[in-house]
């Protein structure tokens, strides 16, 4: 046995800590890694929450034909909406612009991937029964508004992704 392991039962046999902190992780960690997909969902919404405040700090919703003449060069000279601009110039002159936009993509991916097991893992063990339809429903309509987001999402830059 390791030093750390004589120091931790040495500490046990005094306090009695293992049943208490057996227990405490007992029910912050479920049994199975399937309970764990409502928290990839939120985890994930948080990050698509400060990713999208970034991006929007530097989106341009106009519908104003600009010619580009950006830092991006394949693009310079090409007519385009104000809104598509602003999106290129994120990509390519905001320092970390592409990254946030990468990082906000995938979050959506995995948010909605995450519900959408969850929402299974619930239908398939019957867990949507009263008392909890309430928060059946709730997943759902979050799932479905989150498709709409991301068709808007896209939508945004002019349909040119």
């Amino acid at each position: 046995m390791t030093v750390a392991g004589r120091v931790a039962r040495w500490v046990d046999q005094r306090v009695g800590a293992a049943k208490f902190t057996r227990s405490t992780l007992d029910y912050v960690f479920p049994k199975h890694f399937s309970f764990l997909f409502g928290e990839i969902a939120l985890y994930s919404f948080v990050v698509l929450l400060g990713t999208g405040v970034f991006l929007a700090l530097f989106y341009s919703p106009s519908e104003a034909e600009v010619i580009y003449g950006g830092t991006y060069a394949p693009l310079r000279g090409v007519a385009m909406t104000e809104a598509f601009e602003s999106v290129v110039n994120l990509s390519f002159s905001v320092r970390a612009g592409l990254l946030f936009r990468q990082t906000h993509h995938w979050a959506a991916i995995v948010f909605l991937g995450a519900i959408f097991v969850h929402l299974r893992r619930v239908f398939f063990t019957g867990a949507f029964r009263r008392p909890r339809e309430l928060n059946w429903v709730t997943g759902v309509t979050l799932m479905i508004v989150g498709i709409a987001e991301g068709f808007a999402g896209y939508s945004l830059p002019d349909d040119r992704l």
